[in-house]
């Protein structure tokens, strides 16, 4: 059955409204479990930890708190310097302050200004857009809202003259019959509201995680408006408890936070707008808006960016870093900041973010950028240590993720498969594969080799310096990613010999200084799998530099010394000196892969740091001074 035009569309009071759609006004009236920062009066640190509340719950409270906070905050209040909230177990709360609403008749609204503020929606002091206001109100909803939720509500102030007394029930429904205007010398103002807990998803109550939240509400009230005390104190009996809070500065303040951040280290400035604190530690954002926390938005995203450009140009120009975006930048530090904005603008009557863009944060400074100084202290800080460590590993678990990839490729393609000649066995514990610099020693050995057992591979000039590359660096050379492809070798993983395709490596280079330092360069390369060593895998085959023939009578030395040794029994020999491996004749060759000199290398302690010490780069001075000391 169709509705009627009067079922489909119905006017609402503004009352009504918020009471049927109260999610636009004060959020959620859902219980959620979220992990918050709350104050552990045992340690008297804060720490954070999971609990379950109610948004809209909270919201109202607070919107009450807000009030006492905006009038500390206005020049013209009447010595507000504390505030009293306070929780019993019935469910009442209280909210007193010692400033005072100017008890006498709105002219328009033929009420008293109190009942008007309280009473009444969209009634406010912050309505003149063309003033500035660094307080916490906007909307003018925010006192009437918590009488609006609320079973019973009651308002009292003084204000140096007069008295005013005045409740409503049934969500603002009703104003009882029981106003009062009385003479008073005093100054303050009173909220006392028990809360349609039942509109808040059927509670009965409020639980004992929102008594630690308004507690910590009260603590963020004073440490954001230096000056205030706030005492705090929930009544029920043994689970009674009380604190009271002032700071004479923020630090104060973000001492309590000593479990996340690192006191000690941190970097600060403030200017007419704001005070930022960065903490080289931690991942959290504690910001806090005309003394309110509101730690999202675009006052904490301007200032981070600021720093984020500042740690990547710096990175980029100290460490040839490039980073793409802040991503890796923008959680490796924790900030502290107290803004003043005039007339806020936030995503919902909820305030959890602000959006009023930077420049207009103040109508006469617009966004004030950080100052150089503070952003150099930060490029000096433990921030960059934190960064580069984080690009670390980053860039080594992308270059695993290749290796990974390259690992299942390997012996599947070589790029240079011209330069590789094969062995027939099948036996890895008797192949070896052997690696010639220059494609003159090709010939030689296909025709001295035993083509059962011996391959090699032919290398092209002197190979590349692997000091200080990365896996995926190296396997982009082609000499290189070719050996690990035909040994079968993996990175990241131990090479055990058994599993790889030769059971020996044969650095066979010239015995001349240009051949040990290609032998040194490969030797460096097979470090990248140190275990090669561990197994007797990695040798060199001595060829000789000497040969002394006399007839049928041939000799090969393959030291200066040995031939030294010998030289008086060489009388009537003819004395060859071998350049390298492309002067050897046939016969010798053969004899060197027939019966070959193998010097087999280890390592020690000190390998490592004789192979950085020749072979590392930007390092030359300090070799030059080493080789001058050894001459």
């Amino acid at each position: 059955m169709a509705k009627k035009i009067e079922e489909k569309y119905k006017e609402l009071s503004e009352r009504e409204h918020i009471l049927l759609r109260s999610g636009m006004w004060v959020g959620s009236i859902k219980e959620e479990a979220k992990t918050m920062f709350l104050y552990n009066s045992d340690s008297e640190v804060i720490e954070q930890r999971e609990v379950r509340y109610t948004p809209a719950m909270l919201k109202v409270v607070d919107e009450v708190i807000s009030n006492s906070c905006d009038e500390f905050r206005r020049k013209d209040n009447l010595g507000l310097t504390d505030i009293w909230v306070t929780l019993n177990e019935n469910g009442w709360i209280t909210i007193k302050d010692n400033g005072g609403i100017p008890v006498v008749k709105h002219k328009e609204a033929g009420v008293y200004v109190p009942e008007f503020i309280f009473g009444r929606l969209r009634t406010s002091s912050n309505y003149d857009d063309t003033e500035d206001r660094n307080v916490i109100g906007t909307n003018g909803v925010g006192g009437s809202l918590a009488n609006v939720f609320s079973k019973e509500f009651i308002i009292e102030t003084c204000d140096k003259k007069n008295k005013f007394h005045r409740s409503w029930s049934n969500n603002m429904e009703k104003a009882n019959d029981d106003l009062k205007i009385e003479k008073c010398t005093d100054h303050y103002t009173q909220t006392k509201f028990l809360l349609d807990y039942e509109r808040f998803d059927g509670q009965k109550c409020f639980n004992l995680d929102f008594v630690d939240i308004i507690e910590k509400r009260c603590i963020d009230a004073a440490a954001a408006n230096i000056g205030l005390t706030v005492h705090f104190e929930y009544k029920d009996g043994e689970d009674s408890k009380k604190s009271k809070w002032k700071f004479k500065k923020f630090d104060e303040y973000i001492d309590l936070y000593s479990n996340f951040v690192e006191i000690s280290d941190g970097v600060k400035f403030e200017d007419e707008q704001k005070k930022v604190w960065i903490y080289p530690s931690g991942n959290i954002n504690i910001g806090f808006v005309n003394g309110a926390e509101c730690s999202k938005g675009t006052h904490i995203k301007a200032v981070r960016n600021e720093i984020n450009n500042k740690i990547i140009e710096f990175l980029e120009k100290k460490h040839k870093i490039e980073l793409k975006s802040q991503v890796g930048v923008d959680n490796k530090y924790s900030m502290f900041m107290i803004i003043d904005v005039s007339n806020p603008a936030y995503n919902s009557q909820t305030k959890e973010e602000l959006t009023t863009s930077p420049e207009s944060f103040s109508r006469e400074f617009g966004y004030i950028p950080c100052p150089d100084k503070f952003l150099t202290q930060i490029t000096k800080s433990e921030i960059i240590n934190i960064v580069l460590d984080w690009y670390k590993q980053k860039s080594e678990a992308e270059d695993l993720a290749k290796i990974r990839k390259l690992n299942k490729e390997a012996g599947k393609k070589l790029l240079r498969g011209d330069k590789f000649i094969n062995c027939t066995s099948r036996k890895r514990e008797e192949k070896e594969l052997w690696i010639f610099e220059g494609d003159s020693a090709k010939a030689g050995f296909r025709v001295s080799r035993n083509p059962i057992t011996q391959a090699a591979y032919i290398m092209r000039g002197v190979p590349m310096n692997v000091f200080d590359l990365s896996p995926v660096q190296i396997m982009k050379n082609q000499v290189f990613s070719d050996i690990i492809n035909i040994m079968g070798l993996k990175w990241g993983e131990r090479n055990d010999a058994s599993a790889l395709a030769f059971n020996r490596i044969v650095i066979s280079s010239d015995a001349d200084a240009d051949g040990h330092h290609i032998a040194g360069l490969l030797m460096l390369f097979c470090n990248k799998f140190p275990e090669l060593f561990e197994q007797g895998i990695v040798c060199r085959s001595i060829s000789p530099i000497i040969i002394a023939e006399k007839g049928k009578d041939h000799r090969s030395y393959y030291t200066l010394k040995e031939y030294k040794k010998d030289e008086k029994n060489l009388k009537g020999f003819k004395i060859k000196y071998i350049k390298g491996l492309g002067t050897l004749e046939n016969t010798y060759y053969r004899d060197m892969m027939q019966n070959p000199h193998f010097q087999v290398y280890t390592k020690d302690d000190l390998a490592d740091a004789t192979f950085r010490h020749w072979l590392a780069k930007g390092i030359a001075e300090e070799r030059r001074n080493a080789l001058k000391e050894e001459v």
